[in-house]
């Protein structure tokens, strides 16, 4: 038996309709249809629950970076990562958002529990331009943002990417979210991301349909080895313990010549 699906709001925005829409205990979001894909998830009846698994992929970036004092996420959808991260890491962290579409701040407010305080703050503005200027760096940066058909094409240029690395802490990590993209154009977004950095791994949750995430470092990726015992630390430091099972892969980038 198929789980019925509601439209519970749906918004017109400068950048196309948005849509938040129940199915069964999980309300998504989603863009330009009811049938658009899925940007971010909740269940109704546990809204401390990450059930989108690339949320918990891209958590496993804090093993890599030396801080945890200022998270920036571009992107917010429906808030899942950064409600995450105001509620594991330390309260002596900082939640940085910014989101160019000031629908999807208004519903993610109002229907997916994001609430703003001294250690969770929302931008509305262009990533890009966010990043360009001069401002805080960042030990956590994640890029998620998309609209209906992938990400737009200004943040997928090494330009922005070089913004990206120079907003950093030393030791610190970017981790970008590759999904909704034409299997022929991954290979180049790749290769973009991680030539803006001094190295870069790919991450995959356990599904084949996982989301891609790379990561990119200012300093040499630990070992294989180093990089699990990493990990299985930093789910035991957040008691996170989802962490260990969600990630799969740990697969270094090479860059051609």
């Amino acid at each position: 038996m198929s789980v019925s699906e509601t439209v519970v709001h749906e918004a017109d925005s400068p950048f196309g309709a948005v849509y938040v829409v129940d199915v069964g205990d999980q309300r998504t979001l989603r863009f330009d249809s009811p049938e658009g894909t899925l940007q971010s998830a909740i269940l109704k009846s546990d809204p401390l629950a990450v059930p989108t698994s690339y949320v918990r992929v891209a958590t496993a970036g804090l093993a890599l970076t030396e801080g945890r004092a200022r998270i920036l996420v571009v992107g917010l959808g429906g808030g899942a990562f950064p409600m995450l991260m105001h509620r594991i890491l330390p309260r002596r962290s900082r939640v940085d958002v910014v989101e160019i579409n000031p629908v999807v701040v208004d519903v993610a407010r109002r229907f997916f529990s994001v609430r703003e305080d001294a250690r969770l703050h929302i931008s509305v503005e262009d990533g890009a331009d966010f990043m360009a200027r001069q401002g805080p760096r960042y030990d956590l940066i994640l890029l998620d943002a998309f609209w209906d058909h992938g990400t737009p094409d200004h943040l997928k240029e090494s330009l922005f990417f070089q913004d990206v690395r120079r907003r950093l802490e030393p030791g610190g990590v970017a981790v970008l979210n590759i999904a909704l993209e034409e299997q022929w154009s991954v290979a180049s977004r790749i290769e973009t991301f991680a030539r803006a950095f001094e190295d870069c791994a790919m991450l995959r949750g356990a599904s084949r349909y996982s989301n891609l995430i790379l990561v990119g470092t200012q300093t040499p990726l630990p070992s294989d080895a180093l990089f699990w015992q990493q990990l299985w630390r930093l789910a035991r430091e957040l008691d996170f313990p989802v962490l260990m099972e969600s990630v799969m892969t740990f697969e270094r980038v090479k860059v051609s010549s």
